[in-house]
């Protein structure tokens, strides 16, 4: 299932995000089965907010795994993809957008492997 972590986050920077992102890569947060993926997150540093973007077993795993990545989470949000090349049904975007080549080593992956 694919959640939405809404992050109130005061004074939060593209630093403090990227830093999620590698505390999310070194914990093998990209591997797929039962375990929680960190997709990425949506910077709006002007209101001090960021989603984060989860592909997770259940509620509890992905709050689990936030919580671990030291993400301020104040509300988990049941999601749906509804982007280009997929359909309602799909669960979550693809594992590398076009983009993520951008920004090299520390592209979030996973969130699992921080919780083992």
């Amino acid at each position: 299932m694919l959640y939405a972590a809404k992050c109130y986050w005061p004074g939060v920077t593209e630093t403090d995000v990227e830093r999620v992102a590698a505390r999310a890569d070194r914990a093998g947060l990209a591997a797929g089965g039962n375990t929680v993926v960190y997709l990425g997150s949506l910077l709006f540093a002007a209101d001090d907010l960021v989603l984060c973007l989860f592909r997770g077993p259940s509620r509890a795993a992905v709050i689990q795994a936030s919580d671990r990545l030291g993400i301020p989470c104040e509300r988990l949000m049941d999601s749906a993809w509804l982007g280009p090349g997929l359909s309602a049904q799909d669960e979550a975007p693809p594992r590398s957008p076009p983009w993520a080549a951008e920004h090299g080593p520390g592209v979030p992956r996973t969130a699992t492997e921080a919780l083992e």
